[in-house]
């Protein structure tokens, strides 16, 4: 009997001093479970929470900058949170841990993973028409994040969505696939895409036009020219164009060395449209000769004169030439003094 006091008093002792923790959180399902980055996504988590205060928390191995979230309302059976864009534009691409942290700091007994995504943007589709009744139209979308596109499809709210066959995403930047437009109706139409985390995203467009046609023959003298219609180019003279949509088509033929000719053909529903054009030879005018006129010159020479000049033999005292007029008066008075003498 006192063993038995002694068991019940031990056995109290244990339930004191070890608390009794709560029930761990446990994850049921998440919605969705792809993220992606450049705009905020929000997500919808139920289970069993033991606490009104939980926090979410994205975590990846090793990693220590784990991506918190904002938590817009929280119950015991439900989380409903929102990523914002700011933060999952600091984040790679993949896949992390999604985590329910306790009160007590402790993580949920289990995780589930969330896979990060960069954004599905839609840049251009080739062909932007396709002609009713004709069963095989191959397009390629060009855009981003399309690497796990898995469908798309055209979207009037007048008609039956349009959907594509044989869908290939080539890569993360571009999809392929084949529209059957037997017995479509002409419209225009959004383009839809959607991956296999049924993210859907429409933008772009895409005409059906009518499946009425007709040709034109074009011809040229001289043959052998290049021809475009609409601004391409079809090929060379004489050629027949065929299935080009009833309406109206700018051509032109081109041939070098002559003018570019030019005109508006007008295309009618089983029709031939002919065209017999004829070029003209490019001709150069003839370049002026200019004549030179010849003008008299005015040479100015200099001439070095040839003409000596004696140099006097320097002298200390100048010296006055003598006057011719001084030496005949001299030779007259000897004379006139010889006759005299005679006479005497």
């Amino acid at each position: 009997m006192k063993s038995l006091k002694i068991l019940l008093c031990l056995m109290v002792l244990l339930l004191v001093a070890v608390p009794v923790t709560a029930d761990s959180s446990t994850i049921s399902s998440v919605s969705p479970t792809v993220v992606y980055k450049g705009s905020p996504n929000t997500l919808t988590i139920t289970g069993n929470f033991n606490t009104s205060s939980a926090k979410v928390l994205l975590m990846e191995s090793g990693e220590d900058s784990n991506v918190s979230v904002t938590s817009s309302s929280i119950s015991t059976s439900e989380i409903v949170c929102t990523f914002s864009s700011s933060k999952l534009n600091d984040v790679d691409t993949g896949t992390r841990k999604l985590v329910i942290i306790n009160d007590d700091e402790s993580e949920s007994s289990n995780t589930v993973s969330i896979s990060i995504r960069s954004p599905i943007t839609l840049t251009s589709i080739s062909p932007k028409t396709g002609r009713a009744n004709n069963d095989s139209v191959k397009v390629t979308i060009v855009g981003t994040g399309l690497s796990d596109i898995s469908s798309f499809y055209l979207y009037n709210d007048e008609y039956s969505n349009i959907s594509a066959s044989s869908v290939d995403p080539v890569s993360s930047t571009k999809v392929t696939g084949t529209f059957d437009l037997t017995d479509k109706d002409e419209a225009t139409y959004d383009v839809c895409v959607k991956d296999d985390f049924k993210t859907t995203v429409c933008d772009l467009s895409f005409s059906i036009t009518s499946d009425a046609v007709g040709s034109i023959d074009v011809s040229s003298s001289p043959k052998g020219a290049t021809l475009y219609v609409d601004g391409s180019s079809i090929g060379s003279t004489p050629i027949t164009v065929d299935d080009l949509d009833v309406g109206k088509h700018q051509i032109i033929i081109k041939k070098s060395g002559y003018t570019d000719y030019s005109r508006s053909v007008k295309v009618t529903n089983g029709g031939v449209t002919t065209v017999d054009a004829s070029l003209d030879m490019i001709t150069t005018a003839p370049t002026a000769t200019s004549v030179p006129t010849t003008a008299p010159t005015t040479i100015k020479v200099t001439r070095k004169s040839t003409i000596v000049t004696s140099t006097p033999w320097p002298s200390d005292t100048p010296t006055t030439a003598a006057s011719p007029v001084g030496t005949l008066v001299v030779v007259g008075a000897i004379g006139f003094t010889l006759i005299a003498v005679r006479k005497h």
